[in-house]
């Protein structure tokens, strides 16, 4: 599970972009980034672990009947925008915060390693 946690790491550092970097983009450059990210982690990850990159692929691109949005894309908005709230109180500044940082914490959060797995 470490070399997972470290695949994911690579990933994040591998070309980061900040949560205000990334509010200035369009809409569609925004969505194309997420899609863009969570291929190159899943990618990354299936290497070791192929039933989680696929589960977590699943998370963020099956939409439930009905729903405009995958349950792992409406969980990383809820996660943004509370972010966005809290730098309008000035509580944290956009700029010093990765927007795949974010990603993966969703991801950990939802699919924690086995260690954590009982915490939750």
């Amino acid at each position: 599970m470490r070399t997972l946690i470290a695949v994911i790491v690579l990933a994040v550092s591998a070309q980061a972009i900040s949560l205000k970097e990334f509010n200035a983009k369009p809409d569609k450059e925004q969505s194309a980034y997420v899609a863009t990210f969570i291929d190159k982690m899943t990618t990354d990850i299936r290497a070791k672990n192929e039933p989680l990159a696929i589960d977590i692929r699943n998370w963020f691109a099956v939409k439930a009947e009905g729903k405009p949005l995958s349950e792992g894309m409406e969980r990383l908005f809820v996660e943004l925008a509370a972010l966005d709230i809290q730098a309008k109180d000035g509580k944290v500044d956009l700029s010093k915060i990765q927007l795949e940082s974010v990603i993966v914490w969703v991801v950990k959060q939802k699919f924690p390693p086995p260690a954590q797995a009982g915490k939750n």
